[in-house]
């Protein structure tokens, strides 16, 4: 059995899921692979897409072909997409790359696709495409005609565009040999709903962490290591872009704001410029797993305001090294977290809300041990993989 993962890059949340799922089915002996429009990263069975033909006269055609493509398709994402707010995107189904002719499509059993904007035409992908192909949702993107994220995207604005894409993918998928994998349940109630994919068979496959990257570790030792203070409630916070409305970066300063605590600082991890506040912390951008599970471990808790995410990987992560979480009631969350247990939802999405779940957190006493032993039990990387063995299995069969 040979898997094809395909993702445009391999940085960011969807990338860092499609990875963990590849290095587990590398684990389990699954002939597994990973195509990337654009690679950084040095890791095992993974490979850069180039559509470049062979030939001096089919490179000299490819180059013009491929360059009018890229001023008409590129052109236009990039002028709908300077409209947006931080953190927004707009895709759309057509792309000049054509991954059916790689030697690594031709040799797969199984498709994967997952975050791929810009990467897949989609037309012409479905038409060519022989193989059974799973659709991994890292967002909503699949549901609709562009948008990844509803909370503050412009649909009255970008209308036609809308309905003109969402034609295209209905055409396109037509004919189809489609699975869809919402990572969380409320994916899959916005994939039900959808007049592009609700007819198609959907699977949740939960996100899954591997508890050898991420533990339990000393808090004072962790602290020491971040330079954090030992004698504040630490919030960890984390985001590459926290001026991007759907992170919440903002409600969450409100909250604290209303809990008015002198004792409570927050920590924030991630790429993105943090507007400077009292009591905040910014440690940059962590690259390894081992090293963000010790920040994990600085905290008290892990913050999630997101008002929409997927699944929110961050969580499990926390959970995974003890440590609580309070997060508004997005749709990751609404799976993973159980009040009293592991963390707090939220009653609504409003900064008075958050505090009162911050409150609630403040006043309970988690048992850490425990934390991590449920979420090991829901969320074991192993567990999702053997998930995704057996459904690559049921395609093959049918």
């Amino acid at each position: 059995m040979k898997v094809l993962h395909v993702n445009t890059v391999d940085f960011g949340g969807a990338a860092t899921a499609c990875l963990r799922i590849h290095k587990g089915l590398l684990k389990h002996g699954v002939d597994s692979k990973v195509l990337f429009l654009k690679r950084t990263k040095n890791v095992e069975e993974t490979y850069t897409y180039s559509d470049a033909p062979t030939g001096l006269i089919g490179r000299l055609w490819d180059r013009v072909l491929g360059k009018i493509r890229f001023i008409r398709d590129n052109g236009k994402i990039d002028r709908i997409q300077q409209k947006l707010k931080p953190g927004m995107l707009y895709s759309n189904p057509t792309s000049y790359h054509d991954i059916t002719k790689s030697p690594l499509y031709k040799e797969a059993d199984i498709i994967q696709l997952n975050w791929v904007r810009g990467m897949i035409d989609e037309p012409s992908f479905f038409a060519k495409s022989t193989k059974p192909v799973i659709w991994r949702m890292p967002d909503l993107y699949t549901c609709g005609g562009g948008y990844h994220y509803e909370t503050g995207f412009p649909f009255n604005e970008l209308a036609a565009e809308l309905k003109t894409n969402e034609k295209t993918k209905i055409k396109a998928l037509k004919k189809a040999n489609l699975t869809m994998v919402p990572i969380s349940n409320w994916v899959k109630e916005k994939a039900d709903a959808s007049r592009v994919i609700g007819r198609f068979k959907k699977q949740v496959i939960h996100n899954g962490i591997d508890s050898n990257n991420f533990k339990p570790h000393d808090a004072a030792f962790a602290r020491n290591e971040f330079n954090l203070p030992h004698d504040k409630i630490i919030l960890l916070f984390g985001a590459d872009i926290p001026a991007d409305e759907r992170k919440g970066y903002g409600l969450l300063l409100d909250a604290l704001k209303l809990i008015n605590r002198n004792d409570l600082c927050i920590c924030v991890f991630g790429s993105g410029e943090v507007p400077k506040a009292d009591n905040v912390y910014h440690v940059g951008h962590v690259n390894s797993e081992k090293v963000l599970s010790i920040l994990y471990s600085a905290a008290d808790y892990f913050i999630m305001p997101s008002i929409e995410e997927a699944f929110g990987q961050v969580t499990i992560e926390s959970t995974a090294c003890g440590t609580p979480v309070v997060s508004f009631p997005n749709g990751g969350s609404k799976d993973i977290i159980i009040d009293g247990l592991n963390g707090y939802l939220a009653a609504d999405f409003t900064a008075s809300a958050l505090a009162d779940a911050i409150n609630k957190a403040l006043d309970t006493q988690f048992d850490r041990k425990a934390i991590v032993e449920d979420t090991l039990t829901r969320f074991n990387i192993n567990d999702k993989i053997n998930e995704y063995i057996t459904l690559y299995k049921s395609l093959l069969k049918a």
